[in-house]
């Protein structure tokens, strides 16, 4: 293959991004990866990487690595955020392993992003373009060319294919595929990191805790090798404008989780920086490819975060791009027949994880007196059980 034939276009340096990187790289492709800040951000907020996630990660060789810097939690403890007791545990651990092959972790957003960012930026296939934003994209009948801003000057690249996976905000969708705006769901995240070293030794810090009350619900779990807990509450909000985020004063937190068990609210009493998010979900989209340009992770199914599945269907996406890619390249397609391929793969999972987040934004929220009546259903259905509702979600695995 000749440099312009195997060269392939990424917009965005996210969680999407840098893994479809590397795993067209792995496919022998060449990669230009256009990021528009100028480094990897070192703040942000914890994710749950499961088990479908994790066989991508393994498959590109990232697993022991991202095993020094994650967590392996041994359950999913889910728990009464009024009355500080235990509703049902979701067995994860060892447990995880046996059944889908890989285990269940959770991880700081900007440690993941750094295992990633450092292992394109190892591969020799893999050109990382820091402080470069993809301002526009054109098809033409050897595959497209892209306006690239860099600072001061536009320059061109070209390449067979864009992968366009600059997030909830992409500006491509918007221009390309002509897309409506994220849609505000109405909740914002308040979300803060706790040292360990503040919090006293009864804290759990080997589970994640998913903390439901009447209309709003909380997680908490722990990060960066057990030394911070991450701490989410989820809650209602006015609308909020794109982008928009601040810090949170925490009083305003603590006066609207008023009536919520002191084994939750006492995370309130130490030092902290909280910030609020606002919560969008990408709008239902007729396309996700158009030609040889292509939508990936939150930019094609932004959702909300209620099913721990957003970092997960990006990293999957990648997976499926990059295989989808190659066998178009052996059996003498090109990047639109790869793309058309790799839509019509990911809709209906993708869709369906959507759906599943929405139907537990809904279960976490309930008012009284049905929140009551939904801990007694979880806690007759059992942990195993809950747990192997997941098996669709969790046993995924990337085609050879």
């Amino acid at each position: 293959m000749s440099r312009n034939s195997r060269t392939v276009l990424i917009a965005g340096g996210g969680i999407t991004g840098l893994t479809a990187g590397l795993a067209l790289a792995r496919a022998g492709f060449r990669v230009d990866l256009f990021e528009q800040a100028e480094g990897f951000e070192t703040i942000g907020a914890g994710l749950q990487l499961s088990p479908n996630a994790l066989a991508v990660l393994d498959g590109l060789g990232l697993l022991h690595r991202i095993k020094t810097v994650a967590v392996g939690p041994t359950a999913i403890r889910v728990m009464s955020a009024t009355s500080g007791r235990e509703i049902v545990r979701i067995p994860l651990g060892h447990h995880a392993v046996e059944r889908y092959g890989r285990p269940y972790l959770v991880i700081h957003r900007a440690d993941l992003q750094q295992v990633l960012a450092s292992a394109c930026a190892d591969d020799p296939d893999v050109t990382l373009h820091m402080a470069a934003s993809v301002d526009d994209v054109a098809a033409h009948a050897n595959g497209v060319t892209a306006l690239v801003n860099q600072g001061s000057q536009m320059t061109e690249f070209s390449g067979i294919g864009l992968v366009a996976a600059d997030g909830v905000w992409s500006r491509l969708r918007n221009v390309h595929f002509d897309a409506r705006p994220s849609v505000y769901s109405g909740l914002a995240a308040w979300r803060a990191l706790i040292a360990a070293e503040r919090l006293p030794g009864s804290q759990d810090m080997e589970s994640v805790q998913l903390w439901l009350a009447p209309n709003a619900h909380a997680v908490s779990y722990p990060v960066r090798h057990g030394q911070h807990l991450n701490v989410v509450v989820v809650l209602a909000a006015l609308q909020a404008p794109q982008g928009w985020t601040d810090r949170g004063e925490v009083g305003e937190l603590r006066q609207a989780l008023a009536g919520w068990s002191p084994a939750f609210a006492g995370l309130l009493d130490h030092k902290a920086r909280w910030t609020r998010w606002p919560l969008h979900a990408a709008p239902r989209l007729r396309r996700w490819s158009e030609g040889p340009t292509a939508l990936a992770g939150d930019a094609a199914h932004a959702m909300l975060p209620f099913a721990a599945q957003g970092a997960a269907m990006g990293i999957e996406d990648a997976a499926v791009i990059a295989r989808c890619l190659k066998a178009a390249h052996e059996n003498g397609g090109d990047a639109s027949a790869a793309f058309a391929a790799y839509e019509g793969e990911r809709r209906r999972r993708a869709a369906r994880a959507g759906r599943l987040a929405l139907a537990n934004r809904y279960l976490y929220h309930l008012p009284r007196p049905l929140d009551l009546a939904r801990n007694l259903a979880m806690q007759a259905i059992g942990g195993r059980r809950l747990l192997a509702r997941q098996d669709w979600l969790y046993g995924w695995k990337p085609a050879p």
